[in-house]
C-alpha cells in the first residue's frame, strides 16, 4: 500500500469495516464445518493478527465519555480476505446483509462528517494495545478534526452506534434482534384487532397513523413523551365514546362477509377430519342495527352450521379432548351428515351466495343413515354458484386459524384459492392484541374474560359461531380498554420474588448436593450394552404410564362443570389428585375411591362439559370381576409380576426409581426377563390408554 502517515486523513470515498467485527465474522456469519475451517486457517492462533492489517481510528463521539475510539479496516483488505477463503474452501464469504448488520460496512461521504485518521501497521511485531496507545489525545495533533453541523451529528451518531454494536458479542445482537421480530410480531396483532373494528364500523378507515417523538436522538424520553401526547391530542386520536343504542357511528369498511372455520378431527389419526363448523356474519345484515352492550345484538345474526364426516361416526374423542359432536346447540341449529367425499364442495358453498342465510339453502339429511358413505352430495343440496351476482370480499376467522385451513386442505379445499379474500384473522391474536400478553389462550378463557357463555366446546359447530362471537366482542372491548405505558409494579415484584426464588433454591439445592466431609461413597460402574437397554426402556415404559395416567386424570376433572374463572387452573386442579393407593393393588377397593365432589355452582355456568356423576359412577363400577380388578390398576402395572423391593433402589415397582447396579449384576439374566414381561404388557396393552401423542386442538 502506498505510504501512509500516521494520523493521516482517510479520503471521503473510502469505506472501511470495524475490526472487531471483521475479528469476529467467521463465528457469527458461518456455521458448522465452514466456521470451524475458515477459524482455523484464517483467525486462530494469531494468524488474523499476522495477516497484517491497516489499521485506521475514529472517535464515536457519543455521550459515554468511557468510549474508546474506535478502530478500522479498509474494506479493500477484507474483500481480499473473502476472495482467499472462497479460493481455498469453495465457501462463500461475502459482507453482512446491511438491513440486518448495518454497522459492519461505514462510509464518510456526508459533508460535515469525521473521517477516519490512519494509526498504522497491525502485524505480529505490534499487537493491537500498542497501535492504540499511539492514539493522540483528543484535539492534540497530528488530528485534524472536522466540525459536525447540527444535520449531520444524528446520522454520524447512529452510525456509530451501529459499528460498535457489530462488534459486541453474539448474544447481544441476537437479543435485540429477537426484541425486533417480537415488536413487529405485536404491531401486526394490533393491527389486525384495528383492521376487524373497521371492518364492523366501529373505528373510522384511513387514520393516519401515529407520529412516534422516540426515535428523535435529540430529545431526551420525557421531551418525546410530552410531544407525543401533544400531537394524539391535536390529531384527535381518541375515538368518542360508543353509543351502543345507535347504528355503526363508521362505513363498514369493505362492506365484507366474516366466515369463520373450525376443523375437528380424531385425537389418533388427524387425518380423519370428523366435523366442520361454518358461521357467517354479514355486514349488510347490520346496516341500522345497534350493536348492544359488547356487540351482542350483532352476534345474534350470526348464521352457523355444523357438519358431521359420516363415515367417521363411529369415532369419538375421549383422551385429549371430551368429544361432543351430537351436542351442536340448538339455538344455532341442526348438525347435517355428508360424506367425506362430498366435503369440499360443501365448505365450499359457504363462501358464496347466500353465505348460509336461512331459507335459502337446502339443508344436508339430519339423519346419517341416509347419507351413502363415500358417494356425492345430490344436486339439490348445493348451492349452486351464480357468476350475475358480485363477489363479496371475505375475511377467513378462526382460533388458531393456520392448523383448520390445513385441515381444510387435507381433505381437498383450500380457501387460499379464492380471489375475493382479503385476509384471514386469528380470534388468538386479538385476544393478545387486547391483553397485552404474549401467550395464546383457548377459546373457553377468551369467552370467559368476555363474560360470554360457552356451551359444549369442542364441537366443530360451537366453536366456529364461539369464535365469530369473540371477535364482535373484543372489537368492542378493546375500545374501552387503556394501558399504561409503565410496566404494572405487582408483575416487576413478582418477576423479582420469582427471580430471587430460583437463586435461593439453585443455592440451597447445591448446598444439600454438596455435603460437608465424606468419600464419595463406592464407585459407579458403567453398566454393560443390556443392562443399559434394559434400564432405559424401564424408564420409558414407566413414564409412559405416568402419561396415561395423567391423562386418564386431565379427562377425569375436564368433565366438571367450570363455574368461575379460578376452576380453569390446572394447577390447582392437580394439587387436588387423590394419591394411588399402590398397597391396593389387584384388590376390589383399587380405583374405587371416591373422585372430589363437583364445585359448588356461582352463578350462571359458563363452560359445559358432559354429566360429572355420569362419570363419578362409571369410574366407581366400571365392570364387573376380572375385567374391573384389571380396568382398576393403572396401565404401566397391569399385567407386571410381583417384584420384589431388592430389585429396586429405595421402593417399588410403584415409583419411577432406576435399579440398583449391584442387584443387576448380581441377577442380569432374571432382570432381562422380568422387563421383557413388563415391556411386553406395557406396549401391548389397551392402545386407548396412551391416546394418539397428536397435537391438541
Amino acid at each position: 500500500m502506498p505510504d501512509v502517515k500516521l494520523g493521516q486523513l482517510a479520503g471521503r470515498n473510502e469505506w472501511f469495516c470495524p475490526f472487531a467485527a471483521v475479528n469476529k465474522w467467521p463465528y457469527r456469519h458461518l456455521y458448522g464445518d465452514a466456521s470451524e475451517k475458515v477459524s482455523q486457517e484464517f483467525f486462530a492462533a494469531g494468524r488474523f493478527r499476522s495477516r497484517g492489517w491497516s489499521v485506521y481510528y475514529i472517535r464515536a463521539l457519543l455521550e459515554d465519555t468511557a468510549t474508546k475510539p474506535l478502530l478500522l479496516i479498509p474494506q479493500p483488505e477484507v474483500e481480499a480476505l473473502f476472495k482467499e477463503v472462497w479460493e481455498t474452501f469453495g465457501i462463500y464469504a461475502a459482507f453482512p446483509d446491511v438491513t440486518l448488520y448495518p454497522g459492519f460496512e461505514m462510509g464518510f461521504r456526508e459533508d460535515g462528517s469525521p473521517r477516519p485518521h490512519y494509526l498504522g501497521r497491525l502485524t505480529d511485531q505490534t499487537s493491537l494495545d500498542d497501535l492504540e496507545k499511539l492514539i493522540p489525545e483528543r484535539g492534540v495533533a497530528p488530528e485534524e478534526p472536522e466540525i459536525l453541523d447540527d444535520r449531520s451529528f444524528p446520522a454520524f451518531r447512529r452510525k456509530m452506534e451501529a459499528a460498535i454494536q457489530a462488534g459486541k458479542n453474539k448474544s447481544k445482537v441476537v437479543r435485540a434482534k429477537k426484541r425486533r421480530e417480537r415488536v413487529v410480531t405485536k404491531r401486526g396483532w394490533c393491527a389486525q384487532l384495528k383492521r376487524s373494528q373497521c371492518y364492523l364500523g366501529i373505528r373510522p378507515r384511513g387514520m393516519v397513523s401515529k407520529e412516534d417523538f422516540h426515535n428523535d436522538p435529540n430529545q431526551t424520553y420525557e421531551q418525546s413523551k410530552a410531544a407525543q401526547a401533544a400531537y394524539e391530542m391535536a390529531a384527535g386520536f381518541k375515538l368518542p365514546k360508543l353509543l351502543l343504542d345507535w347504528p355503526a357511528p363508521y362505513p363498514f369498511d369493505q362492506n365484507v362477509v366474516f366466515v369463520s372455520v373450525d376443523v375437528e378431527s380424531y385425537e389418533k389419526d388427524h387425518k380423519k377430519v370428523t366435523e366442520i363448523g361454518v358461521s357467517t356474519l354479514d355486514m349488510l345484515d347490520l346496516v341500522k342495527t345497534p350493536p348492544g352492550k359488547g356487540g351482542i345484538e350483532w352476534m345474534k345474526l350470526i348464521r352457523s352450521r355444523h357438519f358431521r364426516i359420516v363415515e367417521y361416526v363411529h369415532l369419538r374423542n375421549t383422551e385429549f379432548v371430551v368429544g361432543c359432536a351430537d351436542q351442536f346447540q340448538e339455538k344455532f341449529g341442526i348438525s347435517e351428515w355428508i360424506s367425506i367425499k362430498e366435503a369440499p364442495q360443501v365448505v365450499a358453498s359457504c363462501f358464496r351466495p347466500p353465505f348460509s342465510a336461512p331459507d335459502q339453502y337446502t339443508p344436508h339429511p339430519a339423519d346419517p343413515n341416509v347419507v351413502p358413505r363415500g358417494g356425492e352430495a345430490p344436486r339439490r343440496y348445493l348451492t349452486i354458484a351464480n357468476d350475475d351476482q358480485p363477489k363479496r370480499n371475505i375475511v377467513l376467522v378462526g382460533h388458531d386459524i393456520r392448523s383448520d385451513v390445513e385441515y381444510l386442505r387435507s381433505i381437498g379445499y383450500d380457501v387460499s384459492n379464492l380471489s375475493n379474500l382479503l385476509e384471514a384473522i386469528d380470534t388468538a391474536d386479538l385476544f393478545r392484541a387486547w391483553k397485552h400478553e404474549q401467550s395464546s389462550r383457548n377459546l373457553g378463557t377468551v369467552l370467559l374474560e368476555l363474560e360470554l357463555s360457552g356451551w359444549n366446546l369442542h364441537n366443530a359447530g360451537n366453536d366456529a359461531a364461539y369464535t365469530l362471537q369473540s371477535l364482535i366482542g373484543i372489537s368492542f372491548a378493546a375500545l374501552n380498554t387503556t394501558h399504561s405505558p409503565t410496566p404494572d409494579p405487582e408483575e416487576l415484584d413478582s418477576a423479582a420474588r420469582d427471580a430471587r426464588d430460583r437463586v435461593i433454591e439453585s443455592a440451597e439445592e447445591w448446598e444439600i448436593a454438596d455435603e460437608e466431609g465424606g468419600d464419595g461413597g463406592e464407585a459407579v460402574k458403567i453398566l454393560r450394552a443390556g443392562e443399559a437397554a434394559d434400564k432405559r426402556s424401564f424408564e420409558k415404559a414407566m413414564a409412559k404410564g405416568r402419561k396415561a395416567d395423567e391423562a386418564k386424570e386431565r379427562k377425569r376433572y375436564s368433565n366438571k362443570k367450570i363455574t368461575t374463572k379460578g376452576d380453569m387452573d390446572w394447577e390447582a386442579a392437580q394439587s387436588n389428585r387423590f394419591e394411588w393407593d399402590e398397597s391396593a393393588i389387584g384388590s376390589q377397593e383399587w380405583g374405587t375411591q371416591q373422585l372430589p365432589p363437583p364445585d359448588e355452582r356461582v352463578g350462571e355456568t359458563k363452560f359445559h362439559a358432559v354429566n360429572e356423576a355420569a362419570m363419578r359412577d362409571m369410574a366407581a363400577t366400571k365392570d364387573n370381576g376380572d375385567a374391573k380388578k384389571e380396568n382398576a390398576i393403572p396401565p404401566h402395572l397391569r399385567g407386571m409380576p410381583k417384584v420384589e423391593p431388592k430389585h429396586l433402589l429405595n421402593g417399588n415397582i410403584g415409583g419411577s426409581k432406576n435399579v440398583g447396579h449391584d442387584d443387576v449384576e448380581q441377577s442380569i439374566e432374571p432382570l432381562s426377563a422380568r422387563m421383557a414381561a413388563r415391556l411386553t404388557s406395557v406396549f401391548d396393552d389397551d392402545d386407548d390408554d396412551f391416546g394418539g401423542g397428536g397435537v391438541r386442538l
